[in-house]
């Protein structure tokens, strides 16, 4: 990102109708919380991957298997 560039879409931003300006603000708003959304490994389903992956790795291991997963 460059260093400048919240500058530049203020000053881009400015040139437009308060009505577009806030529709702008909205759908950068919207778009930031779907990124953090997506790229958030806390959800409860990554969770619950991550717990049942242990859990086969666990098996594996307690089998007496040493080597990868199949």
């Amino acid at each position: 990102m460059k260093a400048n560039s919240r500058t530049q879409t203020f000053l881009r931003e400015m040139r437009l109708p308060r009505a577009e300006r806030a529709a702008r603000r909205a759908e950068r708003r919207a778009e930031d919380e779907m990124r953090r959304s997506r790229d958030n490994d806390e959800t409860p389903e990554r969770r619950a991957a991550a717990l049942e992956a242990e859990a086969r790795r666990q098996q594996h291991v307690s089998s007496g298997n040493i080597g990868p997963l199949p």
